[in-house]
């Protein structure tokens, strides 16, 4: 948080102190992000979050995935329906696949990028959106009619392999949640099959590995499904090397970015609730209660597990609502949903389906795909039993497609050539005012998707009729044919659009018209980039590169512009002699908090953390582990301590010495004098007026946190 001037200590200005560190755990990112703080720390004494980006690529809205089923009687036409919407990155480039079934040499290996896992002598024909440098699928289908989706989710067996990994203890890396998604549907010819596959592999490899481009393991997440054929669909929980699952026959279901099964389930990893209890999780009193025993709590569950639960209550009203008569249309309108906050639809939605599973015996299977955000796109039927995908939809951006471990690869970017770009940067083009710009795309686009619709019945018609009478590849001509002509007119529109779009000039209100403009970032990993200050649906927004561009709050009464997304940063504006603006400058602060909670309220001893006194050896961490005698003085005393971010993967010690808070990395063997409290209780670093620390405390007047704050320039670039 941005502590500002004048307000007491610990709060910003007018709103609640609230934990956002747990923004970042969705999927893992926190660990990285953390690790980055001390390295960045000891190289130049300023927290660098590496630097603006990795702060708000992962913010509340980010990396959200929903997925979502309609069984066979909650549909019009008594086929199972499942739908998912994938969200990530920005750059997240979501290529399209079709992979054949193939035969291989025995004792081959699956090359996961991160892992090789042993291969099986056939795997079947698969249809998957594949993020640009992964070899499994975000979401997918196979030739057996079996469709599945994923989720990351946060739990206290991946908190500890986290933290392991951190110290160098390991684990191994293993498949990612999206590994085991594809392998379950190359190796099974049925929703239950693809789960006894599936919680096999996790139960021998685990599941650890970053799924987040240009991060390492860190970065990791555990998974939940909904893994669906035409006659049943299976919810799959885990937690580390341990799930459990819930079968579905009838009704419908919907899972978010949380574990959702607590005291009812069908089948179950064999040691469940032993392991919890050997833990320490569960204690044996009353039904045991997975999601309870296994779940990591976030300091701020508001921040992590109610928005999942928002979009996750928001997704199963709306099945619940059409049951009986839900069709590929009411699946679309799930996925394009902004009612709730946050909604199904978002900006990092990086791809979107609609699985149409009928019985084999009855027809051909229909996956509905969208690239990008799905509000902005068209959803075009694609087909398992094709033979080939039009070159477009599988191509990525400029990375190209290619498994890699995601910390080798760098953000995608644009291409003309990627059906997922053109898409992308028409979202682009649409968010710069989409009060007036998305209706005028899904106009265009809902006739297209009823075209589509309205044609496929008798293009499924004659493709069955070949298939059955054994022609199976003229029948895979046929829906190769109609999935390319409708690509090519949907990427024809979108093309068209975003000229269009591209060519309408955006009203900059007279207020904004000062601070619009490009600024030179060079901090971080930043090296001359251009962040541009724009308009964005009527607000002034902050295009960082290689991120996204993030909307921002009104100025407050000391002019700073918060971002939309946190108020754990803002922009202000410096102006010239000349008074024209001519720097941007961010701040940005990171939460630690305080293991050590001294009883400074009843006058106890609190030792003194420090360096290493001289002609001794003790670190701060031992002096305060020993209970050392020694006292700080009376205005140091409280906020002397441990104070850790990502449960201890990152830590720092406050100390006094001689007279001067210390604020120390033991880690790093890195150390800072602190100068006395400014006005704002802001405890600025000793010659670097960049970067300060400050401390909030409960009702109880004791010290809690820790915010680390941090201030860049960016210089304006004129022509």
């Amino acid at each position: 948080m941005i502590l500002k001037r004048g307000c007491a200590e610990g709060r910003l200005g007018r709103r609640p102190l609230r934990s956002q560190y747990s923004h970042w755990q969705r999927k893992g990112v926190t660990m990285r992000v953390k690790r980055n703080i001390i390295t960045e720390l000891k190289r130049n004494l300023v927290v660098g979050l590496v630097a603006v980006s990795a702060l708000l690529s992962v913010t509340a809205w980010a990396l959200a995935c929903d997925t979502w089923v309609a069984m066979s009687d909650a549909t019009v036409n008594g086929y199972v329906m499942l739908g998912k919407n994938s969200d990530r990155a920005p750059f997240g480039c979501q290529p399209l696949v079709l992979n054949p079934r193939a035969e291989w040499e025995p004792g081959s290996k699956v090359d996961l990028g991160r892992t090789k896992v042993p291969q099986v002598e056939m795997t079947y024909a698969t249809l998957g959106s594949s993020p640009y440098w992964c070899w499994g699928y975000e979401e997918g289908m196979n030739e057996f009619g079996v469709a599945i989706g994923n989720e990351g989710v946060w739990t206290k067996p991946l908190v500890e392999a986290i933290e392991a990994y951190a110290d160098g203890r390991g684990p191994a890396v293993g498949p990612t949640g999206m590994d085991l998604l594809r392998l379950g549907l190359e190796r099974a010819t049925s929703a239950r099959g693809a789960l006894e596959v599936m919680t096999a592999l996790l139960e021998e490899y685990g599941q650890f590995g970053s799924g987040i481009p240009t991060s390492d393991a860190l970065s990791s997440y555990d998974n939940s499904y909904i893994i669906a054929d035409a006659a049943e669909a299976y919810i799959l929980e885990t937690a580390g090397r341990r799930w459990v699952a819930r079968r579905l026959e009838e009704g419908s279901a919907s899972i978010s970015n949380r574990l959702s099964i607590g005291t009812e389930w069908d089948l179950a990893s064999g040691d469940l609730v032993e392991h919890a209890v050997k833990m320490g999780w569960w204690d044996e009193a009353g039904e045991f209660d997975f999601r309870a025993a296994y779940g990591a709590a976030a300091e701020d569950p508001e921040d992590r597990d109610t928005r999942a639960r928002v979009r996750q209550e928001r997704s199963s009203s709306l099945l619940q609502a059409g049951h009986g008569g839900i069709s590929v249309g009411s699946m679309k309108e799930i996925a394009r949903d902004q009612a709730s906050e946050p909604s199904i639809d978002l900006d990092q939605t990086a791809s979107s389906c609609v699985a149409v599973l009928p019985p084999p015996e009855s027809g051909i299977p229909v996956f509905w795909w969208c690239a990008a955000r799905p509000s902005n796109g068209c959803f075009i039927p694609f087909f398992v039993h094709g033979s080939a995908l039009p070159e477009i939809v599988s191509t990525a951006g400029t990375m190209g497609r290619r498994v890699v471990p995601p910390s080798e690869v760098g953000a995608d970017e644009f291409s003309d050539d990627s059906y997922w770009w053109i898409f992308r940067d028409l979202t682009d083009l649409v968010n710069a005012d989409r009060k007036a710009r998305q209706p005028v795309v899904r106009n265009e686009f809902d006739s297209l998707e009823a075209e589509f619709e309205e044609k496929l019945a008798a293009v499924l018609e004659e493709a069955w009729a070949l298939r059955t009478s054994g022609d199976a590849a003229a029948a895979a001509g046929v829906l190769d044919t109609f999935t390319a002509s409708c690509v090519e007119r949907a990427a024809g529109k979108a093309r068209e659009l975003r000229e269009s779009l591209a060519a309408e000039v955006v009203e900059i209100p007279e207020v904004y018209r000062p601070y619009v403009g490009t600024y030179i970032g060079n901090f971080g990993h930043f090296t001359d980039a251009d962040f541009e200050v724009k308009i964005q649906n009527g607000r002034l927004a902050v295009d960082v590169p290689g991120q996204t561009v993030f909307e921002l709050l009104e100025p407050d009464e000391e002019g700073n512009w918060y971002f939309a997304m946190t108020p754990l940063v803002a922009v202000s504006f410096e102006t010239a002699e000349d008074g024209r603006v001519s720097t941007l400058v961010f701040q940005q602060a990171a939460e630690f908090t305080r293991e050590d909670q001294p009883d400074t309220a009843s006058g106890a001893d609190v030792p003194e953390a420090a360096t290493p006194r001289e002609g001794t050896t003790q670190t701060a961490e031992e002096a305060l582990e020993a209970g050392d005698d020694d006292l700080a003085t009376e205005e140091h005393r409280p906020y002397i301590g441990r104070y850790v971010i990502g449960r201890g993967i990152a830590e720092m010690y406050i100390a006094s010495r001689g007279g001067t808070l210390v604020l120390e990395m033991p880690r790093n063997q890195t150390e800072v004098d602190l100068l006395p409290p400014d006005d704002r209780g802001w405890w600025q670093f000793a010659g670097d007026d960049a970067a300060a620390v400050s401390f909030s405390r409960d009702d109880d007047g004791q010290v809690i946190k820790m915010y680390f704050h941090q201030r860049f320039e960016l210089p304006r670039r004129r022509p």
